[in-house]
């Protein structure tokens, strides 16, 4: 892999992306060179990270040591990767080793010297993203549906032969006119062509480059968003797949395209559960690394799943043993009856015409933009003010003789006009959309109980979720269509002309979020009851094994069940002077009680277990 100058690999780190020239030459000139000869330790784990470090040339493994003093290689480590950027702005250990495998070259920016640059140049903390005032405090979020626990791993789009396939035909254009001009000879019309020929083909170049800058996808650590945007139709469209979604990556280059193996550009197809949550991305550069990218992003996604799942697990065992909440299934039972009691709208709504309301009981009800109100009540209306027109004409200008037709015509079309209001109305209030923890529903009625249909989905069966914003006067009011793709089914569900279906689309995803979140502490609590029933199970049996021996001249450790109040015995030693310590198993039979919390037999992170390192943001290497 061609190595690259300092600038570039700083301009390909996301923090740096958007910085200056003259700022990234203050980092550049920053970075410390390091030489490592093949076998040496680059950082150990377990150790604090001093900076952010950028592998220059040479090769490197990355690998951890597991609980039996084995090592885990996680990958093979290349020029132009980066590692521990989080250090530059807090206290880090590392998650693994890096040991050189050849003679390796690496720059490090300490956070020391990062600080003091910091200090002395105070726009580039700007430039950067940090909060004013504190430098460790963080970085901005880089889209807006950034989630606070969310980290961007990379941000790229199409590879630039999407605009340079199409920047050609200006450039054709130019030159032509020019040639026109020249036959013309010289004159006003002339002059006019040359102007001509740098306005519209220099507007067009920017217009395609501009829509190529416009389209987006961005990699995190639990989704993969893509955003497109198209600058004449006025459309938008922003899809997102969760991680736990994807089943399988594949990527293709077009085998009848000469520039996709040239330039080296493919697609890369997503697919999941469901056929309708499939994502393809077209033109992505590099895409046998991005599959790559994806592929080790979902596997860290699932070791940082069971890491928090374990860190649970050990949380609930420490509070069950100090006799905290010793029934935390109540906890669901009392959000449950909550759930369950009739809600209410709570102040802040907007009155009659509420597209978005808030429930007491945390669901948000969605109605269709203002503007479907509208556009459907709109010929009532007129039709009921026409009528309503009629009939004070009849009575202040028209004579005796033509009231008699014009009152029951004026009546009739004032009544027509109000029932078709009426239905209208009732029909634009009562098709509603339903956001809760755990479902989403989408009601459909029509008035005097023509029709009512009702239609759920639970939020663990979303593959995908998609906003879609298309016209100009969509654009401009704000409103548009989500579309949601489930498990196993054919078709889409729609929420259709909603009022700013991106942040209806965010609330879906915060609320698979939190399903996901609860889910998980639900396991953990499950578990612990588990655990709570076998210590009391083992407490008995000891009990009767120290009754069945004949008594000794010594005082022996005799365990005795301690009984909590609503909750399972805590064996602890009769002779244990030492009160404050935790009570211990046998080792077998704490093999057995690791068993008896994962039958897969995989054991509790210890507190010196860390996340997996950051993969690389290069996206010159995508």
């Amino acid at each position: 892999m061609q190595a690259l100058s300092k600038e570039s690999l700083l301009q390909n780190i996301p923090i740096f992306a958007r910085l200056s020239d003259q700022h990234l030459r203050l980092i550049g000139e920053a970075l410390t060179v390091y030489s490592y000869r093949a076998g040496e330790d680059i950082f150990v784990q377990g150790r604090s990270a001093d900076g952010l470090l950028i592998v220059l040339s040479g090769a490197a493994i990355l690998f951890q040591a597991n609980a039996d003093g084995g090592q885990v290689p996680l990958a093979t480590v290349e020029p132009n990767q980066v590692f521990n950027q989080d250090a530059l702005f807090s206290e880090i250990a590392q998650s693994a080793t890096l040991r050189a495998s050849q003679n390796v070259t690496v720059a490090k920016l300490g956070k020391d010297a990062f600080d003091a640059l910091l200090k002395r140049h105070s726009e580039l903390g700007a430039a950067i993203g940090l909060n004013k005032g504190d430098a460790g405090a963080g970085i901005n979020p880089r889209f807006a549906e950034q989630r606070d626990d969310e980290e961007v791993l990379i941000e790229t789009r199409r590879h630039c032969w999407a605009f340079l396939r199409t920047s050609w035909i200006p450039l054709l254009i130019m030159p032509a006119m020019w040639a026109a001009a020249l036959i013309l000879g010289a004159g006003a019309l002339s002059l006019l062509i040359v102007v001509l020929s740098l306005v519209f083909p220099g507007a067009a170049l920017v217009y395609f480059y501009a829509e190529w800058r416009n389209d987006s996808v961005i990699v995190t650590d639990q989704r993969i968003i893509r955003v497109e945007r198209t600058i004449l139709a006025m459309h938008r469209q922003i899809t997102q797949v969760g991680l736990e979604s994807v089943q399988e990556i594949n990527f293709e280059i077009p085998p009848y395209d000469p520039f996709a193996r040239l330039f080296r550009y493919g697609s890369v197809i997503i697919k999941t559960a469901g056929s309708q949550g499939n994502l393809e991305l077209d033109l992505i550069p590099r895409p046998e690394q991005f599959q790559k990218l994806i592929i080790e992003d979902r596997q860290y996604f699932e070791s940082r799943k069971a890491q928090r799942h374990h860190a649970m697990v050990r949380d609930e065992l420490q509070r069950w043993m100090a006799g905290e909440n010793p029934e935390l299934e109540e906890e669901f039972r009392h959000s449950s009856a909550d759930a369950s009691a009739s809600p209410r709208p709570v102040a802040g709504t907007n009155g009659y015409f509420s597209t978005r309301i808030e429930m007491s009981n945390g669901d948000i009800v969605y109605r269709k933009h203002i503007s479907v109100w509208a556009q459907h009540t709109f010929i009532p209306i007129v039709i009921a003010l026409l009528a309503a027109t009629g009939l004070l004409l009849t009575f202040t200008v028209l004579s005796s003789d033509l009231r008699i037709l014009t009152f029951p015509l004026s009546m009739l079309a004032f009544l027509i006009g109000a029932v078709m209001y009426y239905w209208l109305d009732w029909d634009w209030r009562n098709d509603i959309y339903i956001i809760s923890d755990d479902t989403i529903t989408l009601v459909h009625k029509r008035p005097f109980f023509l029709q009512n249909l009702r239609d759920q989905v639970l939020v663990e069966r979303i593959d995908n979720v998609e906003s879609v914003v298309t016209g100009f006067f969509a654009a401009i009011m704000k409103y548009g269509d989500v579309r949601m793709s489930l498990i196993g089914a054919d078709e889409h569900k729609l929420f259709h002309k909603v009022s700013n279906p991106q942040l209806i689309q965010q609330e879906i995803s915060r609320r698979q979020h939190m399903k996901e979140e609860r889910r998980a502490r639900y396991d953990a609590m499950q578990q612990r009851q588990i655990l709570g029933e076998y210590l009391g199970a083992a407490g008995a049996q000891t009990m009767q094994q120290n009754a069945a021996r004949p008594p000794a001249s010594q005082p022996s450790a005799v365990a005795l069940p301690l009984q909590r109040e609503g909750g399972a015995p805590l064996l602890r030693a009769a002779n244990n002077l030492d009160r404050n310590r935790p009570p211990r198993l046998p080792k077998k039979r704490l093999n057995h009680l690791s068993q008896a919390i994962e039958p897969d037999n995989l054991q509790i992170l210890d507190s010196e277990h860390r996340r997996p390192p950051r993969f690389r943001t290069d996206r010159e290497n995508l």
